[in-house]
């Protein structure tokens, strides 16, 4: 089987607020303009886990927000909230 994996890509986190991260990956080709990929939010941010139609947020995932976060609070990018 082909290797499909792009290897050297760029990508940024950003911490928005305490509870979410926005995710943002450098065009492979250009490689200067960054393109906002996704969001990704902790299910802390929001009182219910489910819209009101009782569907799940797509932007809440915890696990792969805790490894993000332990990425910025490594380099010291994490600010807890007041």
């Amino acid at each position: 089987m082909e290797n499909k994996m792009i290897y050297g890509m760029n990508m940024n986190i950003h911490q928005r607020d305490a509870h979410t991260i926005q995710v943002y990956i450098l065009d492979v080709k250009q490689g200067d303009h960054p393109y906002h990929v996704t969001t990704i939010e902790h299910s802390s941010k929001r009182d219910t886990k489910t819209k009101s139609n009782g569907e799940p947020y797509a932007r809440v995932h915890d696990n792969l927000f805790n490894v993000l976060k332990s990425q910025l609070v490594k380099v010291g990018k994490w600010e807890e909230e007041q």
